[in-house]
């Protein structure tokens, strides 16, 4: 009798579907693959968010993302990247969506040579290629950048994997990297 007054049996309202349609649709990171995935989806679906979201920012813990870009460039550009951690990657990306041509085909592929568990983290080794279309109004920039990234993920208070660490390297000397990329965007 004393159930029957109660509301443990009545339906709660339901939760909005995952969106299956959009193909670019951000998933949540619970794999490190998926954070390669999420990273890919940044550029053709232009959101800005689905790249800052996969790199880790948690200031009680004090794992932060850090970048570590090819040597080459960073001697070139003396200073640039120095203390290069979240807020300046935020800074970046942001400046970078601006830029892109909302129009055009954004890509960001990534081949996996190297996914090893190790302890509490993971360690991917993946070539990249990054294909870029800008507006008509930004200084021309290059289309395409080639390299190679190796990621220190870690799990965050949820569970979810991102990327506390981001070290770059130039694997053809003729065209463009990610590091290169970072010293073109204003």
């Amino acid at each position: 009798m004393l159930l029957v007054g109660c509301e443990l049996f009545t339906p709660r309202e339901s939760e909005p579907p995952i969106d299956g349609t959009d193909p670019y649709a951000w998933l949540p990171p619970t794999s490190p693959e998926i954070v390669l995935l999420n990273l890919s989806n940044a550029f053709p679906a232009n959101k800005v968010n689905y790249h800052l979201d996969v790199l880790a920012n948690d200031l009680e813990t004090e794992v932060t993302f850090m970048f570590f870009p090819d040597q080459s460039v960073a001697s070139a550009q003396e200073g640039v990247f120095d203390n290069w951690g979240y807020e300046k990657e935020e800074n970046f990306i942001t400046k970078l969506f601006q830029s892109l041509n909302a129009e055009g085909l954004q890509r960001l592929e990534f081949e996996i040579e190297q996914l090893l568990p190790i302890e509490d983290h993971y360690e991917i080794v993946t070539d990249y290629q990054l294909t870029l279309s800008y507006q008509e109004t930004q200084t021309p920039l290059p289309g395409l950048f080639k390299g190679q990234a190796t990621l220190t993920l870690v799990q965050n208070a949820d569970l979810l994997y991102e990327i506390s660490v981001w070290r770059d390297y130039k694997t053809i000397d003729t065209l463009p990297c990610w590091s290169d990329l970072k010293t073109r965007v204003p």
